[in-house]
């Protein structure tokens, strides 16, 4: 892949915000493409999610209805896209700052690969711990409960995010009855 220039008028901390590092096989980044890139070729990529914890259980958002990917979905406690360079943990604090207000350190649980409908995802699943209030600033999130595993398996199965489900499994060690 060949290195990308910004468009003229467009600074380079705005062009590098919408690019996305995309991996080989075995995880290595072999180039930087833009968004629209990734999903329309399919490429391989990075994803964080974070799982936010207070009091024994585990926070899980509910998606704004505005978003174009799955509105109203459930989802990890914050997500999303690791941008082109940037280390997965800033990525996933950079996250929890955007989603839930929150800066605070995080630590990660697991990597996996999570494919579906032919497209590759590399998650790298965090755990972040407060007792801090979350405040919903990027208009990605409508809103979002603290729950424990019995609460977690009665949400509604045909509104979970499609990566939710295994990690939820990872970051409590055992299959959920969500899945399936």
């Amino acid at each position: 892949m060949s290195v990308l220039r910004p468009p003229p008028g467009l600074g380079d901390k705005e062009w590098m915000m919408d690019l996305i590092d995309v991996l080989d096989t075995a995880n290595n980044v072999v180039g930087s493409v833009p968004r629209e890139e990734i999903y329309g070729r399919k490429l391989p990529h990075r994803i964080v999610h974070v799982m936010l914890e207070w009091e024994g259980k585990v926070f899980i958002q509910r998606r704004s209805q505005t978003v174009s990917f799955l509105p109203g979905f459930y989802c990890t406690s914050a997500g999303g896209h690791v941008q082109a360079g940037e280390p997965v943990e800033v990525a996933a604090r950079r996250e929890l700052k955007e989603e839930l207000g929150l800066d605070v350190p995080v630590e990660l649980v697991e990597e996996f690969d999570f494919e579906s409908g032919g497209h590759r995802r590399r998650i790298s699943l965090f755990r972040a711990r407060t007792a801090q209030s979350v405040h919903f600033a990027d208009g990605e999130v409508d809103g979002g409960m603290f729950c424990d595993r019995k609460e977690l398996d009665a949400l509604p199965r045909d509104k979970l995010h499609p990566q939710l489900v295994p990690c939820l499994e990872r970051y409590l060690g055992q299959p959920s009855r969500s899945e399936g």
